[in-house]
């Protein structure tokens, strides 16, 4: 499933350079909106967005696997 980028709440082209760049669901959680605007070379406040909307799934992925 893409690394989990599909579930993610953001516009198409983010998602497929997400997948460009590598990036899954739990790498974005774990190196941070920082490091996802570095590898996007996209604005910080984008990657807070990505960011955010990453701690989402996460954090629903876990309700549901407890």
């Amino acid at each position: 499933m893409r690394s989990g980028i599909e579930q993610l709440e953001i516009a198409p082209g983010l998602k497929d350079s997400l997948v460009r760049v590598g990036l899954t669901v739990e790498s974005i959680v774990l190196e941070g909106p920082d490091a996802v605007s570095v590898a996007l070379g996209i604005e910080p406040y984008v990657g807070k967005i990505i960011y955010d909307a990453a701690k989402k799934i996460s954090a629903q992925s876990s309700l549901v696997a407890t």
